[in-house]
């Protein structure tokens, strides 16, 4: 039951939990809405879905955010005679980022398991049943001397709460992005990187009460992701991605995935 666990929330994780991006919030009164559809494949295992969110800047430096909500259509191996499985509600983030100085923002996001969780069911339930908190601190700048090229830096700390006698171990997250605007068209190419180091392992209790560990620290995860965003309007972009990943299974493993969404500034 605890591999079990241990699996969904992985895959789970695979399309989910991330700050809204690596960029200076968005200036007091201005906010928007995203929408997008994504699909991950390892072998025979596969999953889909649409993942909506919205962020607004009530005051000056501070942006709060809804994200990584919406719908899972499945997630499950193929193979003759299963069953389809995996569908439901997605779990909500909410989030927070507040411009400390130019440049410096500091973030904390708060995972609320309020989606599907039924593991009795066929397929991988798209909840991880856990909440949890990422915090940290983000870096970025456009490049005087390069005009349209900017980039965005992160580390974070990832500390999911023991749930169902399980306890995630604490994760470091490094990541960063590189963007280029080509002015006169609209598109913007981008570049992006992700890296997550388990510090401590993760440990689950069984039905006696005896803890276990699952030696596990230091497993890790990176991800490289390649795209390109086009601003269609002055407020609508759309965004289309690949990403790559490779690592250990309860890190998200190594599976691609592709990712179209659509972003409303207002």
């Amino acid at each position: 039951m605890f591999k079990k666990i241990i699996l969904a929330a992985a895959l789970a994780v695979t399309a989910s939990f991330a700050t809204w991006d690596y960029f200076p919030v968005l200036p007091a009164g201005q906010g928007s809405a995203k929408g997008g559809l994504y699909y991950d494949w390892d072998g025979d295992w596969s999953q889909a879905g649409l993942e909506i969110g919205a962020r607004f800047s009530l005051i000056e430096k501070l942006e709060l955010s809804l994200q990584s909500w919406g719908y899972q259509f499945w997630s499950e191996e193929d193979c003759k005679g299963c069953v389809n499985g995996g569908d439901g509600l997605r779990d909500l983030t909410i989030g927070a980022r507040f411009e400390v100085a130019p440049m410096i923002t500091a973030f904390l996001d708060f995972h609320l398991p309020i989606g599907n969780d039924d593991y009795s069911k066929n397929g991988h339930a798209p909840s991880t049943d856990e909440i949890a908190l990422y915090l940290g601190g983000q870096f970025s700048m456009e490049v005087p001397n390069a005009p349209g090229f900017k980039f965005g830096t992160e580390a974070g700390i990832d500390w999911g709460f023991e749930h169902n006698h399980y306890d995630r171990g604490l994760e470091l997250h490094i990541a960063g992005e590189a963007d280029y605007t080509i002015q006169s068209i609209g598109l913007t190419p981008l570049l992006g990187l992700k890296f997550k180091f388990k510090v401590f392992e993760d440990e689950w209790e069984d039905g006696a009460g005896k803890e276990h560990g699952e030696d596990n620290s230091g497993h890790n995860q990176i991800q490289i992701w390649l795209g390109a965003q086009y601003a269609v309007a002055p407020n609508l972009s759309v965004l289309a991605k690949l990403i790559v990943r490779s690592g250990d299974p309860e890190m998200g493993g190594d599976a691609s995935g592709l990712y179209a969404g659509v972003e409303f500034f207002f």
